[in-house]
Parts: structure tokens; sequence; C-alpha cells
């Protein structure tokens, strides 16, 4: 969601009860605020599903949630910013982890052909960060306007960590041996710094 200008805090406000609301119906939700890179100021909102069948589930039972209705109309008669999607995609590696509060995705154009490989390196990742405090998430679109991508985050406790992180393992030679082979793959077109906003 990007907020309109003068109207961030009404936007804030907003999809935090969406989430609420979407939090009675899914198995979690997070609040994930764009801090630098693609998009910065717009608000994400994640939740979660044990199967695509829960997620239709509980796609019905928002529609009819009528705490959701009356949000909808708030939205209708006096909108507060831009929403994109809901999309749905699908978790190849790792989980979320809510302890996390700062993250950075990075986001590839890919041919599916590809994504085998692409999991070999997130196994070498995994390896190459096995004693750090960061968790690895790696995500397919199954419903998106883009589908041909391949979203990998690494989440960290803050800020401050994403940075040492960046700093001593990121720029290591091992790692960037890793992001080069991942460039014949695919490209790397946009990224971002995420902090939790609850």
């Amino acid at each position: 969601m990007s907020p309109s200008v003068g109207k961030t805090a009404l936007a804030h406000e907003r999809v935090k009860r969406a989430a609420s609301i979407i939090g009675r119906h899914s198995h979690g939700t997070r609040l994930l605020k764009v801090v630098a890179g693609e998009g910065v100021g717009d608000v994400h909102l994640y939740s979660m599903y044990e199967s695509m069948a829960h997620a239709g589930r509980a796609s019905m039972a928002m529609a009819e949630d009528s705490d959701m209705q009356a949000l909808m109309a708030e939205r209708e008669a006096d909108p507060a910013g831009h929403v994109h999607g809901p999309e749905l995609m699908r978790m190849l590696h790792g989980a979320p982890d809510a302890a996390n509060k700062a993250s950075m995705q990075r986001v590839y154009e890919i041919s599916r052909k590809n994504i085998p490989a692409a999991m070999g390196l997130m196994a070498e990742l995994q390896e190459i960060t096995k004693d750090e405090a960061v968790n690895i998430i790696a995500a397919v679109p199954v419903i998106a306007e883009k589908m041909d991508v391949l979203s990998i985050s690494y989440g960290f406790a803050d800020m401050e960590a994403l940075g040492d992180a960046t700093d001593r393992v990121g720029l290591s030679e091992a790692f960037q041996d890793v992001v080069n082979r991942a460039s014949e793959l695919g490209r790397l077109f946009e990224s971002r710094a995420m902090t939790d906003i609850g």
C-alpha cells in the first residue's frame, strides 16, 4: 500500500486495522514499512496460510467480515493511499520469524526452469550464513501481476544487525560468488529494506 501525501497516518491506521481483521482468518500477519530502495514509504501487509484451501476459505470469510466491510467502505469514501494486490506467494525455502524486525528483500526476474538451480544456491547461502542470526526466505508467485520472479528475503533482529551482516557476510567473497552465479540464472531488478511496524 502506498500512502497518499498528507494521509500517511490515516493509511497506517487503516492497514493496521486490516492486519488485525486478516489475522483472525489467517495464521498471522506482518506489517512492514519500506525504508530504503524500491517503494520507499510503502507498507507491506503479509498474511500466512497453511494451504491454498485455507487461503480460499479465509478470502471468503474476510469478504463476509463486517469489520472488513466497514473498513472497505471507509476506504471507498475517503481513500488514503493506493492498494497493490493482494497477491499470493508460495514459500520454497524458510519461514517467517516474528522476532525479526528488519529485512532486506531482493527480487529476481527468473524463468521457471531456473528455479531448481536457484534453490541449489539457496542451500549454499544457508551454509554460508549458518552461524549468523539471519532468517532466509525464498518465495515465488502463485497469483500475481508479475509471475516470472523469485523473491529472497533476509530477516534480522533490527536494522543494525542487517547492516552488520551486510558488511561482514554480504560483501564476503563466498557470498558474492553465489550472487554472481545467481545473476546467470536471473536478473536482480529491485530490492528494498523494511522495518516491522506492527
